[in-house]
């Protein structure tokens, strides 16, 4: 029986040898075999893409280390892929992206250089290595398939070659001429994930964490039913559980909510993963190949109203002091504006109603920098600039809207030591509790405890 179209993702933490594509093709023989249209989408081996950008920015002793990503490819192949037709053929298609590789990785030695777009190109062998693999194992297993890169697919993105932006315009029309096709003729895409083209057919990535966000837009353009994202955990959790040893997989989420998590870096999403689909009828399933367990993301979403707790280490708040502030129309402008010059990313910005003081979250690294220009720059009405490292605790819930939901948590984190500030606004789904660094985990479990597992439904 037809049971719609499915894009199913699985990632470099599943695809880390031959085990891991077979796993994965495997699944994907039980999807059709349940009935459904299947489009897959994969990212690279565990380990490969850090290791290509690794190489563009040290080349020193490049060839070895190209031949060692080399042989684990074409080892995962000799065990994932048990026809030997499939076989040799595959090994002809690694080995000629490899001579390709091999000429590009050489060609930016010599030159000592490389441009953004090169970059990309060098980088996204990853994918689509992995991606020739897949479709192999796939058709050892029975199931028919063709391998594309996302740019062959259709998705046409622009700008920055490392973090391009999709036209969902242009691409639309691209995706759905290219796939659909195959898919009719009941054969199973496997595309490229993190990987786009622009208009003249240059190579573009979408981001680190982009494969999941590849699987989205193909199921906005191909009005796919479900988007099932395999991992090697069965769904997003309430909180790390290599910290937290009470977290669990988090049953249902709304898109709103999945987006903060991502945004938060849970289970390294992408933080335009739900982006696609929001507004649409398009599910997207979390989870692990066999397991019985998932998180399931829609617009609609479900109880319990808080979800998760989530720990963002590496923090400063940098703090501005003074009288001159109180009154003064545009001060916040002009201290965010500082920042904006300086290329600094603001995590939240608080003020408190008497307005003598402004603190700014910031990452660690660009703290210092920023507070040195603060004084230079609003020296005439600023009589302090405090720095103080932070973490930042999060808890993540669409109940949070409501105020007695809202009100209990502020109050419990009000009542916990180690606590700087609390930053809530009302309609938002998250609450951000920033709290000296060596009291965030402590923080995180008591928060979780108290105002997250209080809700759990068994």
């Amino acid at each position: 029986m037809a049971r719609g179209l499915l894009v199913a993702k699985f990632g470099g933490s599943l695809l880390r040898d031959a085990s891991g594509y077979i796993t994965a093709a495997q699944e994907v023989a039980r999807l059709r075999q349940e009935g459904y249209q299947v489009v897959v989408v994969v990212s690279a081996m565990k380990g490969v893409t850090d290791e290509l950008i690794e190489i563009l920015e040290s080349p020193s002793g490049w060839e070895p280390r190209l031949r060692r990503i080399m042989e684990r490819y074409y080892s995962a192949a000799r065990g994932a892929v048990s026809s030997e037709r499939e076989l040799t053929s595959v090994l002809g298609e690694l080995s000629r992206l490899f001579d390709e590789l091999f000429k590009l990785v050489w060609a930016v030695k010599v030159i000592g250089e490389a441009t953004g777009n090169a970059r990309a190109a060098i980088v996204s062998f990853g994918e689509r290595l992995s991606a020739a693999l897949m479709a192999a194992a796939l058709r050892s297993n029975g199931v028919e398939a063709v391998w594309l890169g996302g740019r062959e697919a259709g998705i046409i993105a622009e700008g920055d070659p490392w973090e391009a932006v999709v036209d969902y315009e242009a691409s639309e029309p691209m995706v759905r001429s290219k796939l659909l096709p195959v898919i009719e003729r009941g054969v199973v895409p496997v595309v490229t994930g993190f990987v786009a083209g622009t208009r003249e057919g240059r190579i573009v990535l979408l981001g680190r964490g982009g494969s999941d966000y590849t699987a989205t837009l193909l199921a906005r353009f191909l009005g796919a039913d479900e988007v099932v994202l395999y991992t090697d955990v069965p769904g997003v959790m309430t909180a790390d559980p290599g910290r937290l040893k009470n977290a669990r997989v988090i049953e249902r989420l709304s898109f709103a909510e999945a987006m903060e998590l991502a945004l938060l870096g849970a289970k390294r999403m992408h933080p335009k993963t739900f982006e696609p689909v929001m507004g649409t009828s398009t599910r997207v399933r979390i989870t692990m190949p066999g397991s019985s367990q998932s998180t399931l993301v829609d617009s609609k979403g479900g109880p319990p109203p808080l979800k998760a707790v989530v720990v963002s280490e590496g923090i400063s708040l940098v703090t501005v002091v003074g009288g001159g502030l109180v009154g003064r129309i545009g001060t916040a402008a002009k201290i965010t504006g500082v920042a904006a010059r300086l290329g600094i990313n603001i995590l939240a910005i608080m003020q408190p109603i008497t307005e003598t003081r402004v603190s700014l979250a910031v990452r660690r690294d660009s703290a210092e920098k920023l507070a040195k220009a603060l004084s230079e720059e609003l020296g005439h009405i600023v009589s302090e600039v405090e720095v103080e490292d932070a973490s930042a605790v999060s808890v993540v819930g669409d109940g949070l809207r409501e105020p007695d939901v809202s009100g209990n948590v502020v109050e419990k984190a009000a009542g916990l030591g180690g606590v700087k500030s609390i930053l809530w606004a009302p309609g938002s789904p998250i609450l951000v509790t920033f709290v000296e660094p060596d009291e965030s985990w402590a923080i995180a479990e008591k928060l979780h405890e108290e105002v997250v597992s209080q809700w759990r439904i068994d």
